[in-house]
C-alpha cells in the first residue's frame, strides 16, 4: 500500500529538497499547521494538494534541469 500523492508531494518537498515547514508555506501559500497536519496524517483538501503539487513539481523540474536526475 502506498502513500497517499499529497503526503507524497510533503515529503518529497521536506526531504528530497531540504525544505522547512516554513519554506513549504511560504511556497504553496497554505498555512503552517495545515501542512503539518497533512504530514501527520489528515486528509488534504483538492486545493491543498494542487498547490503541494504544483510546488513539488516545480521544484522537481528544476532540479532535473540542474542535476539531470528524475522524479521517482
Amino acid at each position: 500500500m502506498g502513500l497517499p500523492a499529497t503526503k507524497r508531494y510533503l515529503i518529497e518537498l521536506l526531504h528530497m529538497h531540504k525544505l522547512t515547514y516554513e519554506q513549504v508555506a511560504q511556497y504553496s501559500g497554505l498555512p503552517i499547521d495545515r501542512i503539518k497536519a497533512i504530514k501527520k496524517g489528515d486528509t488534504a483538501t483538492d486545493i491543498e494538494t494542487y498547490q503541494l503539487k504544483k510546488v513539488a513539481f516545480s521544484l522537481s523540474e528544476l532540479r532535473q534541469k540542474d542535476t539531470g536526475e528524475t522524479m521517482d
